[in-house]
């Protein structure tokens, strides 16, 4: 996916622009970084909201898989995959953890 990004002086002095155009109902990710590089993206919080509510679908569904199965995550395991739900790891980090925790890294 192609974003519109900003350097850091553009996000800087273009931040209340963006927010206006959030707040009109703009949906459209915003990215920021040095160089152009992409580095963080700005999204309306409804956005983020959807994402972090999609992942915790996402696990609650995984969750039923596995009691379906007669099996049961450990702590350790939900832990992890609640900080991937809050967006705090990533999916990658999220496997890698899990992976290690199963003693499968």
């Amino acid at each position: 996916m192609l974003i519109e990004t900003l350097s850091v002086r553009e996000a800087r002095e273009q931040l209340p622009s963006v927010l206006e155009r959030f707040r009109n109902g703009d949906r459209t990710p915003v990215g920021v970084g040095s160089h152009r590089k992409t580095e963080a993206v700005m999204v309306p919080v409804e956005v983020f909201d959807e994402l972090t509510a999609e992942r915790a679908r996402s696990l609650t569904q995984a969750a039923a898989s596995v009691r379906a199965e007669g099996l049961t995550a450990s702590a350790d395991v939900e832990t992890v995959m609640e900080r991937w739900t809050r967006g705090e790891i990533s999916t990658e980090q999220m496997r890698n953890l899990v992976r290690r925790l199963y003693g499968a890294a």
